[in-house]
């Protein structure tokens, strides 16, 4: 959800095509943008760009999974019911492999394993967030982490996500006492909230460092709707990324 007072609240409309053939649609998703209408990008959102493009204005454009409005990175798209459908039916049954980068504070336990937190929703505080539940009520969610680099202040991880649950990463870093870098929800709620009413100003910029989230959709792999082989279609993490860190090419490590 973005600030109220948008004076200096910009969009990225800068999508591109990482590949397309007559069933699906393969994009790089910008930040911040959200995939469908919604408050403020009721206007400006990825699926109104689409249809707003010559490309494919007559085109049935369906999005078969999502990334919130400030995850960069791969995102698919169905040009066919059949196409959504199928695809649709991957995704729900877990043979869809998602992989992201992430760039978080501190650096986790362990140079690699497994969260498995569950999770629910949280209105408690007037927004919609989600946290860890320490009862069988909440969801079963598990993410797969691996240390990339580190400075020991921010860590690069690559990170699997076993099941699809709303903010599941963002949740599970937090917990895990890693919250991502840019993310206003899951470093400091009273953050969010002063940024929906206020918009990001230099003391909440000083605590999360960016004003993005570091939250990057790097590859997907899945079954294509017309041929049934595995395809993977992947994106290059930010240069930022490497950058707050001072270390290598991520791309490459």
């Amino acid at each position: 959800m973005p600030p109220k007072d948008l004076q200096n609240f910009h969009i990225a409309t800068d999508f591109g095509v990482i590949h397309e053939d007559e069933d699906i649609l393969v994009l790089e998703k910008p930040s911040p943008l959200a995939v469908h209408p919604v408050g403020v990008y009721a206007d400006i959102n990825l699926h109104s760009l689409l249809k707003k493009d010559p490309r494919w204005k007559d085109t049935d454009i369906r999005f078969v999974h999502r990334l919130d409005a400030e995850t960069s990175g791969v995102i698919l798209a169905a040009k066919t019911e059949h196409a959504a459908r199928f695809l649709g039916i991957e995704f729900l049954n877990g043979r869809v492999a998602k992989k992201y980068r992430a760039l978080v504070f501190g650096m986790p336990p362990h140079g690699e394993g497994e969260i498995d937190f569950r999770l629910g929703t949280d209105k408690s505080s007037g927004f919609q967030t989600v946290r860890v539940r320490d009862d069988l009520k909440g969801e079963t969610a598990h993410t797969r982490y691996r240390l990339v680099f580190t400075d020991g202040r921010y860590s690069l991880l690559e990170l699997v996500p076993l099941t699809g649950r709303t903010h599941q990463i963002r949740a599970h870093l937090a917990f895990l006492g890693t919250p991502i870098v840019g993310d206003k929800i899951y470093n400091d709620l009273n953050i969010f909230r002063e940024y929906v009413l206020f918009g990001l100003n230099d003391e909440m910029l000083e605590r999360i460092k960016l004003p993005r989230m570091a939250l990057h959709a790097t590859n997907l792999v899945f079954r294509h709707p017309r041929t049934k082989e595995h395809v993977e279609f992947s994106s290059k993490a930010p240069a930022f990324f490497s950058q707050v860190l001072k270390c290598p090419d991520p791309a490459k490590t």
